[in-house]
């Protein structure tokens, strides 16, 4: 349900509210806070007969949805009426916070304020329990739009950290100092439980899936040594090492690829894809080169690394050095006809 928010029924149950507006612009304010026991009204402009109030009995804000009629005298004497005001109002929201904003544009969730700190409000019409499950306990929380997802950062401690805004759940753990060099990790709801099982059980402040593949893969960042590895899980308990944890940085494996790029301080290294390996899987290849490029010979997937400013061949499955580096540039380089083996032998 995470993200497949229903936007439709917000929509439909706005429209029907919208209809049965009457206009209220002969009933004061006063009037209406008196009648619902508020203390302050503000009027939402972009949505008619929505006001957030601050209500007497909790001395905090929520949001209601407002109807208020003034009877003309003909028809109160048509309708036999007591009184020439009728004043109907719903809570939306309910009064439990120092500050809240409304739901512009049937936005999915809204940040409100609690006793100096903030939290993430899911909008009410798609989840029932949104108040309840709204936390104020951030410092600070900044919302990033990319490619039409949104992502909640939060502060604190003085530090910056990502959160799941549907799920509540911490993705990546506050330890930067600027929250423009917070990781930008989307997860779907169906990984969620998936996610803090294997966060919990490899000790990681950060898990990155990987989106171009289905099945599991992630790479994670151990909380103590700041070392990245590659893992699999494909239940609650299932937890596949990919690639240990020894590493600055990763790539994930390509498709059916035989090797991926590691790095540890600067320089490249190739590691051996499990998948191919099994348990011979290992660093072929040692960070020690300063870039590389995978080149197609005839077929046959050769490695050209960078060592000292000058470029060569080296052999991805064993590590051994094929050529001179002597290369200025890629261009430079001569065919690669030596043997590039595919698999180990025993």
């Amino acid at each position: 349900m995470k993200r497949a928010l229903k936007n439709v029924t917000f929509l439909v149950i706005f429209l029907l509210f919208s209809v049965a507006i009457i206009a209220q612009k002969n009933i004061s304010d006063k009037q209406i806070l008196k009648h619902i026991k508020g203390k302050e009204i503000e009027w939402i402009s972009d949505a008619p007969s929505y006001a957030k109030v601050k209500m007497k009995s909790t001395k905090k804000w929520g949001i209601y949805h407002i109807e208020a009629y003034e009877y003309s005298d003909e028809e109160i004497k048509e309708l036999l009426l007591d009184d020439k005001f009728e004043i109907n109002f719903e809570e939306v929201v309910a009064p439990k916070f120092d500050s809240i904003s409304w739901f512009k544009d049937m936005e999915s969730f809204v940040i409100v304020k609690n006793n100096k700190m903030y939290g993430i409000l899911l909008n009410p019409y798609e989840i029932p329990d949104a108040v309840e499950r709204a936390n104020c306990i951030y410092d600070a929380i900044k919302v990033k739009e990319v490619d039409g997802k949104y992502y909640a950062l939060v502060k604190q401690n003085e530090k910056w950290g990502l959160v799941d805004w549907f799920e509540d759940v911490v993705l990546v753990d506050p330890t930067f100092d600027n929250p423009e060099d917070v990781p930008l990790v989307w997860m779907e709801g169906w990984a969620i439980d998936n996610y803090k099982e294997s966060k919990k059980k490899l000790k990681a402040d950060i898990l990155i899936f990987d989106e171009g593949n289905g099945d599991g893969v992630f790479k994670a960042r151990n909380k103590t040594s700041k070392k990245w590895g590659v893992y699999q899980s494909l239940g609650e308990n299932d937890l596949t090492t990919l690639i240990p944890a020894k590493y600055d940085s990763i790539r994930f494996f390509g498709y059916n690829s035989k090797y991926t790029a590691v790095y540890n301080k600067g320089k490249v290294g190739m590691h051996l894809s499990y998948w191919s390996y099994n348990e011979n899987t290992k660093l072929s290849v040692p960070c020690i080169y300063e870039e590389y490029k995978n080149f197609d010979a005839d077929g046959v997937l050769k490695l050209a690394v960078k060592k000292d400013g000058k470029w060569g061949w080296v052999n991805w499955l064993t590590g051994k050095e094929e050529s001179e580096f002597k290369y200025e540039t890629l261009d430079d380089l001569p065919y690669p006809y030596y043997k590039q083996d595919i698999w180990i032998e025993d």
